[in-house]
Order: structure tokens, then C-alpha cells, then sequence
């Protein structure tokens, strides 16, 4: 298992001042010059910007998605697991029922498995999405762990498991997120997020410092992949910090040079 923290200028160069440790920086899609700055320090991954149930993949760049994977290495194309409220305005928000979850879910099948075909069921793989309440723009549906594992089964694809993602989730919902993660498909586990979180402005965010309660859940579950009982990914990312207006703000060299080898021991040792 790899250990990535995503790419900030603050993290590479802690990187290059051999401050901390990783194998690699998780990188966002839209910046080649970024990719190109990672790559000075450490091998970069892209994680794309992708949603499969959005009805957005037709206006995608694929030739740029395909340049990005074939120049980084990137061993998997991520999808984001979304049914948008708007998209399903006759529908009640928590709706369980089998013929509406059908509606639910039709759409990201269809959205999978163009994927599938262009690159094979065993090179996606499906990233939990975040319910903030009866309020939220995405349906309760996509972020059950039923309903994630009927996609993953149904598909073949892999699961990106965000921890962070489930937290936020379980404080509106008011589920335990130690029972909620282990109902996902965690034998079909690809890649894992780990990052803290906080609210700010009354909302929950991540890619936040790690609490304690934090470290605790990101323990539990490393724990878990090492005695085998889920899958072990093929990388775990701190997610902390980032580029740009939505990440600068909550990127302090201080916290990645304190967290990071931390996290880094919790994964490799």
C-alpha cells in the first residue's frame, strides 16, 4: 500500500527539505504545470474530476484524461457516486422505495459502464459522495452502503472508500460511522482517503487538520486492512490541503509537517 498526501507547493517542499515522507502526490486534473511541479519530488496520481450519475461525461476531455493517465501512471479513473435532488424532483429526497431507487441508479449504471468499455470494469473505481440532511442536493440513496455495494457488484468496479466522505455523512444521518463503514464492499477496497474534519461556518467540512476522533477512525481502519479483513488498497491519501481558492485557505505547512509521518507510520508500519 502506497502512501500519497495530496500536492500543495507547502507539502512538496516539505518533501524536498526531506521533512516528511510519501511515494506520491494525489494530483487534481486541471493544472499540467502542477503535475509537472510533482513529479520534481515524488510520482504523481491524477484524481479526476469525474461524476458517474451527473449526465456530464459526454462533455468530458478524453483525450486529456487519457494523456494525463498515460504520463502519470495512473492505475485507476475514479467516479464519484452522485444522484443530484435536482435531477429527481418528484422523488422524496430519503426515498428507499425498490422502483425509485431503480430511477436512483439507472443513470450511474448507464454513465459506469461507457466507462467500462472505453477502459475496462477493473480500472474504475467508485468514490462514496457526502448527505448533509433533508436539505442536501444528493439523494439519501447513493451515500447507503447497500446501494454502493449493488453498484460495485453489479458492475465489477472497485471502491474508493473516503472515511471523511462517511463521517460528514453519519453526522446527519446520525449513524454510527464505524457500523456505516462496515457495511460497504470492502472486499472490492482500491484506494483509501483520509483526511481531518471540522465545521466551519455551521457546515462540516474535510481536507482538515485530524482530530483526534479522527486519528481514531483512521487507525481502526488501517487495522482492519492489515488483518485482512477488507481488501488492501493499492494507495491510502491524506487528503489534507491542496491548490487553489477551495484548498489554499486550509493549507498549513505546520499541520502537513506535524500529521503527515503520523499517518505515514499508521499505513506503512
Amino acid at each position: 500500500m502506497k502512501f500519497a498526501i495530496n500536492y500543495s507547493p507547502e507539502a512538496k517542499k516539505l518533501v524536498d527539505d526531506q521533512q516528511i515522507e510519501v511515494d506520491l502526490f494525489k494530483c487534481p486534473d486541471f493544472d499540467r504545470k502542477l503535475i509537472e511541479d510533482a513529479k520534481n519530488s515524488r510520482p504523481p496520481y491524477i484524481h479526476f474530476d469525474l461524476n458517474a450519475g451527473a449526465n456530464s461525461l459526454s462533455s468530458v476531455n478524453w483525450k486529456m484524461v487519457d494523456e494525463l493517465l498515460k504520463d502519470t501512471s495512473t492505475p485507476y479513473i475514479n467516479l464519484h457516486l452522485v444522484a443530484y435532488s435536482s435531477h429527481f424532483p418528484n422523488l422524496a429526497i430519503d426515498t428507499f422505495k425498490e422502483d425509485e431507487l431503480d430511477q436512483i441508479i439507472e443513470p450511474i449504471l448507464l454513465d459506469i459502464n461507457r466507462m467500462a468499455k472505453k477502459y475496462g470494469e477493473d480500472r474504475i473505481i467508485l468514490e462514496n459522495v457526502v448527505y448533509r440532511d433533508e436539505k442536501s442536493d444528493m439523494q439519501r440513496a447513493i451515500i447507503d452502503p447497500r446501494v454502493i455495494s449493488r453498484i460495485v457488484e453489479e458492475t465489477g468496479c472497485g471502491l474508493l472508500l473516503d472515511i471523511a466522505h462517511a463521517q460528514m455523512t453519519c453526522f446527519y444521518t446520525g449513524e454510527d460511522v464505524y457500523q456505516y463503514l462496515s457495511k460497504f464492499p470492502v472486499n472490492h477496497l482500491k484506494e483509501l482517503h483520509i483526511t481531518g474534519i471540522q465545521k466551519k461556518e455551521g457546515k462540516y467540512r474535510d481536507s482538515m487538520p485530524m482530530s483526534e476522533k479522527d486519528w481514531k477512525l483512521a487507525a481502526w481502519v488501517l487495522e482492519n486492512i492489515k488483518k485482512g479483513l477488507w481488501q488492501e488498497p493499492w494507495a491510502a491519501s491524506f487528503e489534507y490541503g491542496g491548490v487553489g481558492p477551495i484548498f489554499e485557505w486550509r493549507t498549513n505547512s505546520d499541520v502537513i509537517k506535524e500529521q503527515t509521518p503520523r499517518l505515514y507510520q499508521l499505513v506503512k508500519g
